[in-house]
């Protein structure tokens, strides 16, 4: 009976290789029983050939037997060329499995670079000793916030496919080669998990946008926790965009009387589900000189695919939801860049700080977990506004 095959490249080897190893000991028990039985059988029929004085019933007897040994060889030669195929094939399979495991291919980061409206790169480095050949990429869109592509079932992308791959072979020891994605982008405000599979058999991946990491060196993300969210409140992290910009920048210091719109970093942290965001999130902002509720500025979310003033979609949770997928045991997967600039709640428009100011800043997360909703909220970020942005910040 075979066992369960492990799953890891490196258990199957080891089973495989203990599988062989019984194999080259039963086909060693055989060929000695199948030697035995032939030196039997020349002795039997050595007596019956030279013993004249046999009775043909003596000869019947001896006969019988001769015949019953010449099919318990057959059975066994039979098992013995079954076990020697078994090992051949065994030995394919080891084979593959050691060129398998002399792969050593890494993903750079941030894994895909060089968008255009054809496709994009997969950047990868090899430290093995073997080429590697990529025979199979697999896209799956977990947080369809962006598009919905690639999430109702996986995009399978082959050398054959369209869309598909190209520039699959990374040479042993190849530092940044580029695998080509034809026909396909993943850079649409959606978090992707991008999974590898080399002909050999091993599987290597990475998410898209690549997930942070809090560093320990002295630069924090500076993270603050609401419920199961996660907002990252660094430098690079709080950000805006203003005119027909489509690059963010840091959102600590923004021009005043000029339309914005906010981006800001969210994960979940939650392993046990999913949250998705609601329209009544929103951000609220109040310059340290007012002195009523009229001088504050309210925005709410945004459209995912917004990116500067001069594009702002209303949100709509029904039919374009931020959808932050459940967190693994090593952490959130991905992080969704929620947009802030709404007027008013499912509107349009853009922000105004309409002051040189600082500005103390409150936002209101209400979403979906566990089916319930919930509301929560982070208080005290803090910008400041000037019309001689950047020069005066």
């Amino acid at each position: 009976m075979i066992a369960i095959i492990p799953t890891s490249t490196g258990a199957s080897f080891y089973y495989y290789q203990t599988q062989l190893a019984e194999l080259r000991n039963q086909l060693s028990v055989l060929n000695n029983q199948i030697t035995i039985l032939n030196s039997n059988i020349t002795r039997l029929q050595s007596e019956i050939d030279q013993n004249s004085n046999l009775d043909n019933q003596q000869i019947s007897v001896l006969n019988a037997q001769l015949s019953q040994l010449q099919s318990t060889l057959n059975q066994l030669t039979g098992l013995s060329a079954q076990t020697s195929t078994q090992i051949v094939d065994l030995q394919a399979k080891l084979s593959k499995l050691q060129q398998a495991l002399s792969e050593n291919l890494i993903v750079n980061q941030p894994g895909a670079v060089n968008f255009t409206a054809q496709g994009f790169n997969i950047t990868v480095t090899n430290l093995g000793a073997v080429s590697v050949n990529i025979t199979q990429v697999t896209i799956t869109n977990i947080s369809p916030t962006g598009s919905t592509q690639c999430s109702i079932s996986p995009c399978v992308l082959t050398g054959t496919s369209n869309p598909g791959i190209s520039s699959q072979i990374v040479k042993a020891t190849e530092s940044g080669h580029m695998i080509k994605v034809n026909g396909l982008a993943v850079n649409d405000g959606s978090g992707y998990k991008v999974a590898l599979t080399s002909a050999n058999g091993r599987a290597y991946g990475f998410y898209y946008p690549w997930p942070l990491t809090p560093s320990s060196s002295g630069n924090p993300n500076f993270l603050a926790n609401v419920g199961p969210l996660t907002i990252y409140l660094g430098f690079n992290s709080f950000n805006f965009t203003q005119g027909s910009q489509t690059q963010s920048q840091p959102g600590f210091c923004v021009p005043s009387a000029t339309g914005l719109v906010f981006w800001v970093r969210v994960s979940n942290a939650a392993t046990d589900s999913s949250v998705k965001l609601k329209s009544e999130t929103m951000m609220q902002m109040q310059p340290y000189t007012a002195n009523g509720f009229g001088a504050l500025v309210r925005i709410w979310i945004d459209d995912p695919a917004t990116v500067n003033p001069n594009n702002v979609i209303p949100y709509n949770e029904t039919t374009n939801p931020y959808i932050l997928p459940a967190a693994n045991p090593n952490g959130p997967p991905v992080y969704a860049t929620v947009k802030f600039s709404a007027s008013s709640q499912n509107g349009a428009g853009s922000a105004t700080m309409s002051q040189d100011n600082n500005w103390i800043i409150f936002i209101g997360f209400y979403y979906i977990y566990r089916g319930l909703s919930l509301g929560q909220t982070i208080s005290f970020v803090d910008l400041k506004s000037t019309a001689g942005y950047p020069g005066t910040c």
